[in-house]
């Protein structure tokens, strides 16, 4: 048997990490976290802020997408020496956890009880959701997180309410959810496709005998609520004859010879009610329908905002369950309200069609809404708005497509109801009420439970309490705001939206320097997942079977502005990815167990090219790191990973494994896979944390690191100096790897018995190019590259198998080797001095 340099190492291939109590517990230590997150020095700061999830429920992978991106920026961001704190927030209150609170059996007969049955259970969801965040390896600042339902943010958050501009209350059409049994904010309404009923009805014109209006409405249930019609006045109407009666319509193709007809002033008798209302000029009315529409400003945004004009009142048909209160029609939910009033107003009907439109939706609920007159809170948007357009423009959006997005959303958006009927939520303080700011001086210290000690009063919009976290987490902790917001692209109509009203509303910029936005998780068909897809896989039961560094590498190797695909193969190609990163630092833990970590001169040009590489990788790496392009930064790391494990570990065993063991030409290559090992044990931690610990506690029990958690470290930690032949050396090891490249094809193309590798290959090269690959020909992994003046072409190559013997030792083979069994010269020498 002849004795080799070979070491064993127990770092696995492969592992699920099932056990994480070590890694989290360090992660989660005092020194650790106060250099995380709590103390600054000298090292210039970067501002994530983190978008509260709703404290409501386990976790899924779309949890573990956000979380892991957010991590994996200010993990990236330490690397290069930035103090990157994570200070991770859940938003407590609102409907859900209500609902789920009345689920578990608690009443709301009771206030103050109530109240603290809903903070009692978010807290349980807060713990539930951090322990499964820590498992994910997500390093936030857990013991001091942000919370919507703490105390002193509640106060502070109602007191933010109560100091800016352009808040009143009145009463006017909202969004309504009878389902929530309370409004809702624009940001919680989205619109999907709904069959309706399109109607025209006739509106007698009043002192005009047999002079009707022909009235369209796609909601027949409004009627009783009708104030007036609308017509523009930029259009063309006629009364055409139809019968005794004749009828005004907008004017269509074949009416030339049909004067105008004049609708201002005129006044006409409504259907339903037999009241007379007015007919009103409106800009918003179009070719649509019969260009006159019935008005009700209980019921619209629209009809509201022309008939204030005209003094027209707004009155309240529906509870908050959607049920008419008006006499006649009681307890009548919208369904029994429209057959109603179609039976009523038959004998005036003209067509009654259906028709498909798009229609708002509860976001939670995903049922359909409708509008209710109700006495609410509104912060005007007018000024705000544009204020907030402007702050956008010095905002940098990923995926660029991103600005058009929010933009567009903002410019349409309206008043911002920010009232809600809800027990659980931020106090909503009426600052001209002395009953309100008595009870508001309590919550800062009892929370919104005193807010509810003497009834039901009301609480703000869940969308208030996140979108001012700006103002009450970080301008409290660091004095300014955020460089980036990083969230789903839903929040373009949600917290992105809320974070800038809130901060221009109050006279400030963008909350924000740049947003970034992932798209959602879908399988391997584009189907979303969900549980009623039968696709959706809890977060925990994934994580029994799954490393975490594996999700997160799912993650990170793909665009994330897409949709994010999810399935066997994808999974199957991670795992892989995997394990050819642990194998590569794998390697380089298994050769350096007997290297006692002095530095080595670096004389060898092929150990000069690791250093140059290495350093270009970091370079590369944070590049596209800086640039959200996390694609990118693991592309950079496995094909390094790749070529090493293809090029320079092949070109170094015979050092590594046949020298003595103190051999300098084995230290050098030591010295430099430590380099290797460190810088990339702090490249991968981004990707892969619980992978890089085991690798970074590894290497602090052989003295090469000092800190107490990968997490600590920089890649300033690793000196990769600048060489002078840097540039030389680059293109021979390049040339080298061609020359490797072209021997391997040829290899493949004439593998027969007596070829069956590179390693028994002879390369004849031509002077030039022999001469410029130099100390480079280990990296081809040839029996034997030499020089041949024939090939006069500098970039001719010629391959032939060898007739030379392998050393059984090394493997090389020599022209000198004995003709029966021995080793090469080489070998024979070190056998001899072990």
């Amino acid at each position: 048997m002849y004795k080799l340099n070979l070491f064993k190492h127990e770092f696995p291939l492969a592992t699920t990490h099932a056990d994480k109590s070590e890694a989290l517990k360090r992660w989660s230590s005092a020194p650790v976290v106060d250099r995380l997150h709590r103390s600054q020095g000298a090292r210039p700061l970067f501002l994530l802020h983190d978008g509260p999830p709703y404290a409501n429920g386990s976790l899924h992978l779309g949890h573990a997408v956000n979380k892991g991106l957010k991590d994996s920026v200010v993990k990236f961001k330490r690397l290069q020496g930035y103090f990157a704190p994570y200070v991770p927030g859940f938003d407590c209150h609102g409907l859900p956890v209500e609902l789920e609170v009345e689920r578990l059996g608690h009443g709301k007969e009771d206030p103050p009880a109530f109240v603290a049955a809903c903070r009692s259970y978010a807290r349980s969801q807060v713990e539930l959701q951090t322990a499964q965040f820590r498992d994910l390896g997500v390093a936030a600042d857990w013991d001091q997180p942000y919370l919507t339902m703490a105390p002193g943010f509640e106060a502070g958050a109602a007191l933010v309410f109560q100091t800016l501009p352009g808040a009143v209350t009145r009463l006017r059409p909202v969004h309504w959810c009878p389902a929530c049994a309370s409004s809702l904010a624009e940001a919680e309404v989205e619109y999907k496709t709904k069959a309706g009923d399109s109607l025209v009805v006739l509106f007698a014109v009043l002192g005009q005998e047999n002079l009707f209006l022909d009235v369209w409405t796609t909601t027949p249930y409004t009627l009783p609520a009708n104030k007036a019609v609308a017509y523009n006045p930029a259009l063309s109407y006629v009364a055409v004859a139809d019968g005794l009666r004749s009828r005004v319509r907008l004017r269509q193709p074949g009416d030339e010879r049909l004067p105008d007809f004049e609708l201002a002033g005129l006044m006409a008798v409504s259907p339903y009610t037999q009241q007379t209302v007015p007919v009103l000029p409106a800009d918003f009315v179009s070719r649509a329908g019969t260009g006159l529409v019935h008005m009700a400003p209980a019921f619209g945004t629209d009809d509201f905002r022309v008939c204030e004009q005209y003094g027209l009142p707004v009155e309240q048909y529906l509870d908050a369950h959607g049920r008419f209160v008006l006499p006649g029609m009681e307890g009548m939910d919208l369904d029994k309200a429209r057959a109603h009033v179609l039976e009523r107003v038959a004998p005036l009907t003209v067509s009654l069609s259906t028709l498909e439109h798009e229609y708002p939706h509860c976001w939670r609920h995903k049922a359909p809404v409708f509008f209710r007159a109700s006495q609410e809170w509104f912060l005007d948007l007018a000024e705000t708005r544009q204020r907030a357009l402007r702050a956008l423009e010095d905002v940098t959006f990923v995926p660029a497509s991103g600005r058009e997005r929010l933009t567009s959303m903002l410019a349409g958006r309206g008043a911002w109801c920010v009232s809600r009927n809800r027990l659980w939520g931020t106090p909503l303080v009426d600052p001209a009420n002395p009953d309100d700011l008595r009870l508001a001086a309590r919550v800062a210290t009892e929370g919104v439970e005193a807010w509810q000690s003497e009834g039901p009063r009301r609480t703000l919009d869940v969308w208030f309490d996140s979108g001012v976290t700006h103002q009450l987490v970080l301008m409290q902790r660091y004095g300014r705001t955020a460089d980036v917001y990083l969230e789903g692209s839903d929040q373009h109509r949600g917290w992105f939206q809320s974070s800038l009203l809130t901060c221009a509303a109050a006279g400030g910029g963008a909350p924000y320097k740049q947003v970034v936005t992932h798209g959602f998780v879908v399988d391997g068909t584009g189907q979303k997942f969900s549980k009623s897809s039968k696709n959706y896989q809890p977060l925990d039961q994934m994580l029994k079977a799954l490393s975490p560094d594996v999700l997160r590498l799912w993650t990170l190797q793909q665009d994330f502005t897409r949709e994010l695909k999810f399935s066997v193969e994808a999974l199957a190609l991670t795992k892989e990815r995997f394990r050819k990163l642990r194998n590569t630092m794998r390697f380089c833990l298994q050769n350096l167990q007997d290297f006692d970590w002095q530095e080595q001169p670096l004389t060898h040009p092929l150990d000069r090219v690791q250093v140059a590489l290495l350093r270009q990788l970091g370079a590369d790496v944070c590049l596209a790191a800086d640039q959200y392009d996390f694609a990118a930064a693991v592309s950079h790391l496995l094909r390094y990973a790749e070529n090493a494990s293809s090029d320079y570990f092949p070109a170094v065993k015979d050092s590594l494994y046949c020298e003595r063991p103190d051999a300098p030409r084995r230290r050098q290559v030591q010295h430099v896979l430590g380099l290797l090992v460190r810088t990339l044990v702090r490249l991968l931690t981004p990707v892969l944390p619980f992978s890089c610990e085991e690798v970074f506690q590894y290497l602090k029990t052989t003295g090469a690191e000092q800190m107490d958690s990968v997490l600590l470290a920089t890649l300033a930690d690793v000196p990769l100096p600048a060489l002078a032949d840097e540039t030389e050396n680059l293109a021979c090891y390049e040339a080298a790897v061609e020359v490797k490249g072209a021997l391997n094809r040829w290899v493949e193309a004439n593998r027969t018995d007596w070829v069956k590798g590179a390693a028994q290959v002879e390369v004849a090269l031509p002077p030039a190019l022999a001469d410029q690959l130099g100390a480079f020909t280990d990296v081809l992994g040839a029996a034997d590259v030499r020089q041949d003046g024939s090939l006069a072409n500098s970039a001719e190559v010629s391959f032939k198998p060898t007739a030379w013997r392998a050393c059984p030792c090394c493997r090389r083979h020599e022209p000198s080797m004995p003709e029966t069994d021995g080793l090469c010269l080489r070998c024979l020498g070190v056998q001899e001095a072990r």
